[in-house]
């Protein structure tokens, strides 16, 4: 549906679509800038020594 629904837009409009150079920057660099600041708040929680193991087992399972 999705698809045709484009294909449809796409005949009524077919002139090329015009964006700015702002948002085609924020749309290219966004993702980068968010998993990097996801990896830096999360990483000084590993340096500290905290895991998501369970603490109450002792033992492995193997």
């Amino acid at each position: 549906m999705i698809s045709a629904g484009l294909h449809w837009w796409g005949l009524q409009r077919p002139e090329p679509l015009q964006t700015s150079w702002i948002l085609a920057l924020l749309l290219v660099f966004a993702p980068a800038a968010g998993l990097a600041a996801w990896l830096l708040v999360t990483s000084p929680k590993d340096a500290a020594g905290e895991t998501r193991e369970s603490e109450e087992c002792d033992q492995e399972t193997h």
